[in-house]
């Protein structure tokens, strides 16, 4: 019982002790708000400020910006599917820092980076991926099986030809030449620079199949050319007798930019590649490996500004004009493109299982070790993995996993694993399972992880309140005062008529209606029409019969501001409507005004301060409705 007591007191110690770093510095309608939520948006006001308020300046406009937010609650703005939605949406991406490990992604940037100072010369043996589980390891196996006879003493080359789902091979049997990082899949970077020279890399796996590479030999990087290039495209099944043609060709355009032609010129003639030949021949800045051969080595091999002979690649006849050449960027340079790169492919996810591991280790992950053994077994006895045996597991008191001590059932395992894979069989499940759990268990960690973020960052904990109040503040506001104001129009109107002096005009102002219509011819038409109709529907039965031959404008202004009012209202010179589709101008009704006569005269103004007067009512309301109680004792302790 001594220890108990012990224990209990240490606890409520540790508890107060927190407690008393973050007191309660008020409470608005019954619910605390701490003393470092005041400090933070305090000490931010006053930063954004020309002039900083006085401690008791912003209590006031604090406690009025919580009363704003108590009524928001009130209303329930916070519990509604849009609401939830857009700040999920915000909270997700600023928990995305705290919850991946950025130590991860700057070790592969830098990794990419260095990769980018060598070429490697690679030679490359790939089988296709099976459409299963079970044909898949049966095609690792048969390219380990290969790897070994190469090991043994057989050709690469010979193997690459026979057996090479890669193309290519048949043709340059497996050999990549010199290759520049970040072209392929990042696993066959990795095998192709980890590998040391002459060896046979482990059999590997891509989103493109299983692969094993050779490392012929490593060079600095010769870094990127700039070139442009005449080429005659090799038809399909080309004769000999129709290269020759080609061939001649080729001689002719040689002797006539080696003649002093100019060289975009001559491209944009006679070139067949149309990817270029609009830009004089022009291509992209290359690195090696990145073109065809001979292509890629006369490219490197010629001096700045120096023209080619005619050479042939298996596309057809090329003459090349080196244009430049330059190394690597700096990695400063490099950077940015890197990490988007590593977003876009398999290592977008290697800082999130860093992360995972760290989680794990953090908030004590344990795992049922014998679930998967229970759940085929409870597939056997049902014969399947189907709705009926979800509906079972919903009731399973077995424990799927525990995080901090929080169990998750595996109900929740059993609901999500439904319909995800073929499951009819144990072996199919067990080829599954395991994959399928650690993806669930990283999705509760981060949940949990994400729960934790307000205590363990308060930064992160009051930019979630601020910016879930101000979301709050913004609609109650906007129902309250903007809306409402613009939708009172019975209280626009009184508001104007009780304070006409303010709203006065400096001149006259027409107030009317103009028709615009297609050409004089209309507009007598329109003129006629108008003696014959009359009453609060005349102008709309009069947009039916002219239909698109007229458009109508009402209007609000003062001489000097509308030509066509000018010249019908106030006498001025007559003036062409500056509209290609209406030529002429009628006036339909109208009367000059000295002063505004109602709110809509001035609505603008009239509703800017109407919402003034819904906002002091809106807040003596809410100093009424809600009660307010400041902690002057803490309140001292603002730093």
């Amino acid at each position: 019982m001594r220890n108990k007591l012990l224990l209990c007191a240490a606890t409520a110690t540790v508890f107060f002790t927190w407690a008393a770093k973050d007191p309660i510095l008020m409470t608005v309608n019954g619910e605390g708000v701490k003393l470092s939520e005041f400090e933070y948006l305090y000490h931010k006001n006053n930063q954004q400020q020309l002039e900083k308020e006085s401690l008791d300046q912003y209590l006031q406009r604090f406690e009025i910006y919580k009363l704003k937010v108590a009524d928001a609650k009130a209303a329930g703005i916070d519990t509604t599917a849009a609401f939830k939605k857009e700040f999920d949406g915000y909270a997700n991406d600023l928990a995305k820092p705290y919850l991946e490990d950025s130590t991860v992604n700057k070790r592969l940037a830098r990794e990419a980076y260095e990769r980018m100072q060598k070429d490697v010369n690679v030679s490359h043996l790939m089988l296709a991926l099976g459409h299963d589980a079970e044909s898949n390891a049966k095609q690792k196996a048969k390219l380990d099986s290969l790897r070994k006879c190469i090991l043994a003493g057989q050709s690469f080359e010979d193997l690459a030809v026979k057996y090479s789902a890669d193309r290519s091979a048949q043709h340059n049997k497996g050999d990549y030449g010199f290759i520049v990082a970040g072209r392929y899949p990042y696993q066959f970077d990795y095998a192709c620079y980890n590998t040391p020279v002459g060896k046979i890399s482990q059999v590997f796996e891509t989103p493109y199949g299983f692969h094993i590479v050779r490392v012929n030999a490593i060079r600095p990087t010769r870094g990127k050319v700039l070139v442009e290039h005449i080429m005659k495209l090799f038809p399909r099944n080309a004769s000999d007798s129709l290269k020759d043609v080609l061939r001649g060709k080729m001689d002719s355009i040689y002797n006539v930019v080696k003649g002093g032609a100019n060289f975009e010129d001559v491209a944009k003639k006679e070139s067949g590649d149309p990817g270029s030949a609009s830009r004089g021949g022009l291509l992209p800045w290359f690195g090696a490996g990145e073109m065809v051969q001979p292509f890629d080595s006369i490219s490197f091999a010629l001096p700045d500004s120096a023209i080619s002979k005619p050479f042939e690649s298996p596309y057809g006849i090329h003459i090349i004009k080196k244009l430049g050449h330059k190394g690597i960027d700096s990695y400063e340079q490099c950077e940015k493109r890197i990490m988007q790169e590593i977003q876009g492919d398999e290592r977008a996810s290697m800082a999130r299982d860093e992360k995972v591991k760290q989680l794990s280790k953090e908030y004590s992950l344990k795992e049922n070790k014998g679930l998967s053994k229970y759940l085929a077994g409870e597939m056997a006895k049902n014969g399947g993995y189907d709705s009926t045996l979800v509906a079972k597991l919903r009731n399973s008191d077995v424990t799927a996993f525990s995080i901090a001590n929080t169990k998750v059932p595996v109900s929740v395992v059993a609901e999500k694993l439904a319909g995800k894979a073929p499951l009819k069989t144990a072996e199919a499940f067990n080829n599954y399972f395991n994959n399928f759990m650690k993806s669930i268990e990283s999705a509760k960690l981060f949940d949990y992880a994400k729960a934790q973020l307000p205590v363990k960052y308060p930064e992160y904990g009051n930019l979630m309140n601020e910016y879930r109040d101000g979301m709050m503040l913004f609609e109650i506001s906007n129902r309250k005062v903007w809306e409402g104001a613009s939708n009172d129009t019975k209280g626009l109107e009184e508001y104007f008529k009780a304070n006409k002096d303010k709203y006065q005009w400096s001149a006259p102002k027409f107030k009317g209606t103009l028709v615009y219509t297609k050409n004089d011819s209309v507009s007598n038409a329109f003129r006629a029409a108008m003696l014959k109709v009359g009453g609060d529907t005349a102008l709309t039965s009069l947009k039916k019969q002219f239909k698109n031959d007229i458009r109508i404008e009402r209007v609000l202004v003062a001489k000097g501001e509308n030509p066509q009012v000018d010249n019908l209202v106030f006498g001025a010179e007559p003036k062409v409507p500056n509209d290609k589709h209406f030529k002429s101008c009628v006036l339909f009704d109208g009367k000059t005004l000295d002063q505004p006569e109602e709110a809509n005269d001035v609505i603008g103004l009239v509703t800017n301060d109407y919402q003034g007067v819904l906002e002091t009512r809106w807040i003596d309301s809410l100093k009424a409705k809600y009660p307010v109680v400041v902690n002057q004792n803490v309140l001292k302790l603002v730093k």
